[in-house]
């Protein structure tokens, strides 16, 4: 049985169906919306419907309209099974539009999906849920690192609000950014978690796909699909990946944006600074779970990673997915991106607020060299003053003030684990 883990999100879907009146969560299938859900409404009260079930999506299909009427909160899980329904829920919300009347859910990005034509703007709230986090296997909080770096007067003012890392945290990293952290597999073995994988891509490629588009050459796409996995924490260059799969460009950027759509893959902007700059303009691109990713390359352990020169693309495609899930719960957002100098330095993670910037590189090593700044110090000299810290994320224990905005922290204090307790 599946352990049930206390989601950070849980917090935010609270605040936010006391004033919208929809909220709509979506992620990949199986990171746990549904349980999420099930959840609030069993705290809250209301009507939970799954759109899974043939009686629910059949009376939906038939009677859109009298299918949402409901004076409680109504929770539609799987929503985009039944597209007329984001329609409905418009039509009952315009005639009221008390807040907390429906929580939808969907495992694909709805806004993005041609079915769909009504994205409730005005509306409603969204929020993603990925898989789980490092903190919530924990039992820990939700970390608030990136928060502390823009509010941080100066370097040793953050490092001060940070907290040593548990002893085996390093040996955890490794681990989680290998086997993936989906709430099913967490206590599996590694072969049955190679079971597992190998249910949920066919599970995505024979189900999930028809809800998203039709294709009409599913070995192409599962060839594209694996080529895009294996790319995890590189610059995409889509030309390239769509000759590698033996299509057309057009045809690779199709299937790329439907592996998006799905919440398979991510792509991560570059950081423009000053246009003049010469800096790659092509977006990296992210599993969405990184135990996806080792699974496609038969990856099963953090050995087999380093073996195949894959650890430091696994690790960043994990330590980035923690960071963008904890600065989705934040109250003030950030734009992610990364930026990298052709044939020079590179910063793998870019937080933008406002004009403020914060910056993290990452790195799978437990000691920390000159060089592993020289990205930090640059993205510092053509900010000037809109540069708020860089951090050097790691795998050691050290945690220390290089400079006023420059410092050093185990990616466990960053990412709020710091309990000494079983993790996995």
């Amino acid at each position: 049985m599946t352990p049930l883990f206390r989601r950070h999100a849980a917090a935010r879907l609270r605040e936010l169906l006391a004033v919208f009146p929809v909220v709509v969560l979506t992620g990949a299938r199986q990171v746990g919306k549904t349980t999420l859900a099930q959840m609030l409404v069993e705290e809250s009260g209301g009507t939970y419907h799954s759109l899974d079930a043939v009686l629910p999506r059949t009376r939906a299909q038939d009677d859109p309209e009298g299918f949402v009427a409901t004076d409680d909160l109504l929770v539609l899980d799987e929503v985009q099974l039944v597209p007329d329904l984001m329609r409905a829920v418009k039509l009952a919300v315009d005639r009221d539009r008390r807040p907390g009347r429906y929580l939808l859910t969907g495992s694909a990005n709805l806004l993005r999906l041609r079915t769909v034509a009504e994205t409730l703007a005005g509306r409603s709230a969204w929020v993603e849920l990925g898989p789980l986090t490092w903190a919530e296997i924990a039992g820990a909080p939700a970390p608030t690192a990136i928060d502390d770096a823009f509010a941080a007067a100066r370097a040793d003012d953050f490092v001060g609000r940070l907290r040593p890392p548990v002893a085996a945290h390093a040996d955890t990293a490794r681990r989680l950014a290998v086997s993936g952290s989906m709430p099913p597999t967490l206590d599996l073995s590694a072969p049955r978690r190679r079971d597992w994988y190998d249910g949920y891509r066919q599970t995505f490629i024979e189900r999930d796909l028809r809800q998203i588009s039709e294709i009409a050459n599913l070995p192409e796409f599962v060839r594209l699909m694996s080529l895009a996995l294996l790319r995890t924490g590189g610059v995409l260059n889509k030309h390239e990946l769509a000759a590698d799969a033996s299509l057309a460009t057009p045809t690779a950027r199709r299937y790329l944006n439907i592996l998006e759509v799905g919440y398979q893959i991510w792509e991560l902007p570059p950081f423009l600074p000053n246009i003049g700059k010469r800096l790659t303009k092509s977006p990296k691109l992210f599993a969405g779970d990184t135990g996806l990713a080792a699974h496609v390359a038969n990856i099963r352990t953090w050995d087999d990673a380093v073996s195949m020169g894959r650890e430091g693309a696994l690790l960043e495609t994990w330590a980035i997915n923690e960071f963008a899930a904890a600065d989705r719960l934040s109250s003030a957002r950030s734009t992610l991106m990364y930026m990298r100098r052709s044939h020079g330095p590179e910063v793998d993670l870019v937080f933008e607020r406002g004009e403020s910037v914060v910056a993290v590189e990452i790195k799978s090593s437990a000691t920390i060299a000159s060089v592993d700044l020289k990205g930090l110090r640059a993205l510092r000299d053509d900010l000037g003053d809109r540069f708020r810290l860089g951090i050097v994320a790691h795998l050691g224990n050290t945690l220390e003030t290089i400079d006023r905005s420059l410092c050093v922290a185990p990616l466990a204090s960053l990412l709020g684990v710091v309990e000494e307790k079983p993790l996995v």
